[in-house]
């Protein structure tokens, strides 16, 4: 209803009766249809309060990340051509340290020549652990140090 008809109810300036007597009718039933409903809303929306509040807690920036753990894999591969599977490992974002002491050096240092490109073209690194232990990482990875530095620098 309007605040004109509002107004005109007022002061009565409607036409006939039977309109003030039909609008009357139809305020009763709608306020008798809210007391009703009113009677059961107030529970329904206690129980959604109440669902809302406890899934407040949880904030998910994104869910996929947030169940990927960052993860390295240990290896000690035998034959070259387990060179690929260590790539693919590398591709998939996670880290891998090697240890070649069950491999004649020669194929280890093509393994190595191998997987310093892979990691080239992924923006990852390759370092020397020990004498025979190397890490391969992904971009999303970083290994820091002073050993590590002084390894490579023979002082050890």
């Amino acid at each position: 209803m309007s605040i004109k008809e509002k107004l005109n109810d007022y002061f009565s300036l409607n036409d006939s009766d039977n309109d003030n007597q039909e609008a009357l009718s139809e305020k009763k039933s709608v306020k008798e249809m809210n007391k009703s409903t009113n009677a059961v809303a107030p529970q329904r929306s206690e129980n959604n309060e109440m669902r809302k509040s406890s899934h407040q807690n949880i904030v998910a920036i994104n869910h996929q990340q947030a169940l990927k753990k960052p993860k390295i894999k240990v290896m000690e591969p035998r034959l070259y051509s387990d060179v690929q599977s260590i790539a693919d490992i590398l591709l998939n974002n996670q880290s891998v340290i090697l240890n070649f002491r069950r491999m004649e050096k020669g194929q280890a240092t093509k393994m190595i020549d191998f997987l310093m490109g892979t990691t080239y073209a992924i923006k990852g690194d390759i370092q020397r652990l020990g004498e025979e232990i190397f890490i391969c990482t992904p971009q999303s990875f970083e290994v820091d140090g002073a050993e590590l530095q002084a390894l490579k620098n023979n002082e050890y």
